[in-house]
């Protein structure tokens, strides 16, 4: 589920990044068994690690993404309560965006994205309460390849209700490797309490990963 935007817009094009937040899935590589970030909506491609991810239309492959008249883009919003509706998030995170940007009301369209910031959440505390709460005491290997951070409570509740958890991971091994596979650094605890992570859009350095 993409976050609404609102409908206020504009479209720039900025040398320096805009530090703001999303959500993704996780899964693991099918080679290295390394945890891989995914996007949540229509654009199923990895992340690639230390390389800056950028923006490609499925629908008009004859423009440049993002483009006003178009959804297109990476999106990404100015606050992680935002995100509370996006569907199965696994890690919560900021990340820089840059080149061609369209802004909105709630959020951004970019070109150009490389994750700065990341943590596990568990997707049902997320939901319920925010990022804050959302304590994560395990990693679930789902099927073969999916993986889902939850707490020992919605893990208990999910496993009831038929989830298929194929085996159990330690959430510290997790993101230790998948913060070593970006070589980004983790997310502050009280990520909720916060509502962009920088008060001024110049913020960050464009062009390449900042490590």
């Amino acid at each position: 589920m993409t976050p609404s935007m609102g409908t206020n817009e504009h479209l720039d094009v900025l040398a320096e990044a805009v530090h703001v937040w999303r959500t993704w899935t996780l899964h693991e590589d099918p080679r290295t068994r390394t945890p891989l970030l995914r996007p949540i909506g229509d654009d199923r491609r990895p992340w690639t690690p230390r390389v800056p991810m950028r923006a490609r239309c499925f629908r008009r492959r004859s423009h440049r993404a993002p483009e006003e008249r178009c959804s297109c883009g990476l999106y990404a919003v100015k606050s992680p309560h935002l995100l509370r509706a996006a569907r199965a998030p696994a890690v919560l995170g900021t990340v820089d965006l840059w080149g061609r940007i369209m802004e909105h009301e709630r959020g951004y369209r970019a070109e150009l994205a490389y994750p700065q910031r990341l943590g596990l959440i568990c997707p049902f505390c997320f939901w319920q309460r925010g990022a804050g709460t959302a304590t994560v005491d395990h990693v679930a290997r789902v099927g073969r390849r999916g993986l889902t951070p939850s707490c020992t409570s919605h893990l208990a509740t999910a496993i009831d209700t038929g989830y298929p958890v194929t085996e159990l991971l330690d959430p510290t091994d997790v993101l230790g490797s998948l913060l070593a596979t970006y070589l980004v650094e983790p997310i502050e605890p009280q990520a909720d309490r916060l509502t962009s992570p920088d008060s001024d859009r110049g913020v960050g350095t464009a062009g390449t990963p900042r490590r």
